[in-house]
């Protein structure tokens, strides 16, 4: 089951308890009720940001839509939160200071720290510590 699928399943077994307690006044059909939105203001939040967020971007989302306006082959994110679009070889990640790193020609555009402005879903990069491992924050396009 899907995020989406299980979204509906419980909207319609809200509504179903809410025509219940409408005919009852079962005050366990309420907290029913009342769980259940509850339920959903949770499935809502999945990662601390609202699904369906217009805002919301994956990497790789951010990486095609950047890619309409000019072009680059490679797109970082490091763990000062630091967006790195590059052309030609592919960058590398330095361990030790946290960052991409390739010939200063490579460089397209630096984004900056966008942490506090943009919400990007780096959830696909986390590790088996639920942490991201911004060594792997790379996405290439063509």
């Amino acid at each position: 089951m899907t995020l989406e699928e299980a979204k509906r399943e419980i909207d319609r077994k809200t509504e179903e308890k809410w025509e219940a307690y409408e005919k009852s006044c079962c005050s366990t059909t309420l907290g029913e009720a009342y769980g259940l939105e509850e339920a959903m203001r949770i499935l809502d939040q999945v990662d601390g940001v609202p699904v369906g967020n217009p805002d919301t971007l994956t990497l790789t989302e951010l990486a095609h839509e950047l890619r309409k306006i000019f072009k680059f082959s490679y797109l970082t994110v490091d763990d000062s939160r630091c967006i790195c679009a590059w052309r030609g070889e592919k960058p590398r990640y330095q361990e030790q200071g946290g960052y991409w790193t390739g010939t200063s020609w490579e460089v397209s555009i630096v984004l900056g720290t966008w942490a506090r402005e943009v919400y990007i879903n780096l959830s696909e990069y986390k590790d088996e510590t639920g942490e991201i491992d911004y060594s792997k924050c790379i996405v290439e396009v063509e």
